[in-house]
């Protein structure tokens, strides 16, 4: 009897022993998954933290690269514009100047030179006078006579130059104009009268060596007198 007891308690003990072993080995196995899972968890908070970072990064190297791209093509656009600028403005005051050029051109019986504007044309009238003439219309013209200061004095030649002007309308009243601008004339007049078509205007300035007296007979249609004026201004000695 007491051989079956202890047969019955031995094998008890064991087969609580048993128990207990896979009770651990279950207990170790929920808690040997317990930390891969912690773990895994880890791993994705940390890259879920970790992805918003770079993904900034990479976007902030995007843009940087972009903007270096763009930034040569925005650098010349610029200059290009200026470019086109700067040519459409020289175009523009290429076609608006006026026209100042002319042709220097020697007098075929004066001891002168002129500069003759297009347009225009100089030929020798009788000895001592020149007609600078209209292309267009040679009854528009100027009559040009240079003297020596040796020769005649400047009030003498305002005083003919003055008779020639009024005696073109001796009805018309003959009026002074503005005296020529210029630190080189050390004397000049200016009078003019109206005409049937338009105006006679004298001229005479003293420079230099030399004295000048024009004549312009000009109409009204036409108004030659500024650019006969200016090439009158041109006259050089060539003694």
């Amino acid at each position: 009897m007491k051989k079956n007891l202890l047969f019955a308690a031995s094998i008890l003990a064991i087969g609580g022993f048993l128990a207990a072993c896979g009770s651990e080995e279950t207990t170790d196995e929920n808690t040997g998954s317990s930390p891969d899972k912690a773990t895994e968890e880890v791993v994705d908070n940390e890259t879920a933290e970790e992805t918003p970072a770079e993904e900034t990064a990479e976007d902030s190297e995007v843009v940087e690269e972009s903007e270096e791209d763009a930034s040569p093509e925005e650098t010349e656009a610029p200059s290009e514009s200026v470019d086109e600028t700067e040519e459409a403005a020289e175009a523009d005051e290429a076609a608006e100047a006026p026209e100042t050029e002319g042709t220097v051109t020697q007098s075929p019986e004066q001891a002168y030179e002129i500069t003759v504007l297009p347009a225009y044309e100089l030929t020798s009238e009788e000895p001592g006078k020149d007609s600078l003439f209209l292309t267009s219309d040679s009854s528009v013209f100027m009559r040009v006579e240079t003297f020596s200061p040796d020769d005649l004095d400047f009030a003498y030649a305002e005083d003919i130059m003055k008779q020639t002007v009024q005696a073109s309308n001796g009805e018309a009243e003959m009026t002074e104009g503005a005296e020529l601008d210029g630190e080189e004339y050390i004397n000049s007049s200016v009078y003019e009268v109206s005409s049937e078509d338009g105006k006679v205007t004298g001229v005479v300035y003293e420079k230099d060596d030399m004295i000048v007296r024009l004549t312009i007979f000009d109409k009204t249609a036409i108004d030659a007198t500024p650019d006969f004026i200016k090439m009158g201004q041109t006259i050089d000695s060539t003694n």
